[in-house]
C-alpha cells in the first residue's frame, strides 16, 4: 500500500493530526478520536508500513510519532492528472532555484508561437514547477528544523510538563485558552493559570490580532 493509498482513510488522517501534536500512546489514541483499539492497532500498522510513523517504548507505554517530512502534490487540471510524494529534500539552495525559474519564466514569455516552440515552452514551465516543489520542501524542512530547535528551548526553559505542553500548544498555532484546552483534554483553568504565570515570567504574551486577543511565544 502505498503512501496515498494510507492517508486516503480519513481516521488515519486524524491520527496523523494527532501525532502532528505529540507523541501518543495507543489508549490516547484511542481515547482522543472515539476508535476501538483494536481499530487505532489496524490503521497504526498501516501507517508504519508505509514509513509514516513509528513507535518508541517509554516505561510500559509504547509512544508513537511521525517519522519522516513528505510533501504530497496533487495537480487536478483539464489537461493533467498527477501526484508525487516528496520524502524530504537534499542539500538545495532555494534562492539559486528561484533564480533559475525566474529566468525561465523571461525565457517563456519571450518565445515564438511555432508548434515546436510551444512544446518546448510547456516543457520548460514543467521544470518550473519542479523548482518551485522543490523549494516548497526546502521550506518545510527548515520549519521543521526550527521547531524543533523551538522545542529544545522549550524543554530548557521548564521541566513543568504543562508548561511544555501549553507552550507546544501556542508553537503549533493554537492562540486561545480554549484553542489549548480543547487540543489536548486539559481544564481551562489550568491552561488560563499556566498561561498567567509563563506570561509573569516574560516568555508568552498576549497581544491583539484583528480585534481578538491571542497568545504568542515572546
Amino acid at each position: 500500500m502505498d503512501v496515498l493509498d494510507v492517508i486516503g482513510n480519513e481516521n488515519r488522517r486524524r491520527i496523523l493530526e494527532l501525532l502532528a501534536k505529540r507523541p501518543c500512546y495507543l489508549s490516547e489514541i484511542s481515547y482522543y478520536l472515539g476508535l476501538a483499539p483494536k481499530v487505532v492497532i489496524e490503521h497504526l500498522e498501516k501507517l508504519e508500513n508505509a514509513g509514516i510513523v513509528k513507535s518508541f517504548e517509554d516505561g510500559k507505554r509504547r509512544y508513537y510519532y511521525i517519522a519522516k517530512n513528505l510533501r504530497i502534490e496533487i495537480t487536478i487540471s483539464p489537461h493533467l492528472f498527477e501526484t508525487e510524494v516528496r520524502n524530504g529534500v537534499g542539500e538545495i539552495d532555494p534562492v539559486k532555484l528561484l533564480k533559475e525559474a525566474e529566468e525561465m519564466l523571461f525565457e517563456i514569455d519571450t518565445r515564438n508561437h511555432s508548434l515546436a516552440e510551444r512544446f518546448s515552452a510547456m516543457k520548460l514551465a514543467e521544470e518550473i514547477c519542479s523548482r518551485f516543489s522543490a523549494i516548497q520542501s526546502a521550506i518545510t524542512a527548515k520549519m521543521n528544523e526550527i521547531f524543533e530547535e523551538l522545542l529544545e528551548e522549550v524543554e530548557r526553559i521548564t521541566n513543568d510538563d504543562l508548561e511544555r505542553i501549553v507552550l507546544l500548544g501556542i508553537a503549533k498555532g493554537l492562540k486561545k485558552p480554549t484553542e489549548i484546552a480543547e487540543s489536548f483534554r486539559i481544564p481551562y483553568k489550568e491552561v488560563f493559570e499556566t498561561l498567567e504565570s509563563l506570561r509573569s515570567r516574560g516568555v508568552v504574551r498576549k497581544v491583539e490580532v484583528n480585534g481578538e486577543s491571542v497568545w504568542i511565544i515572546g
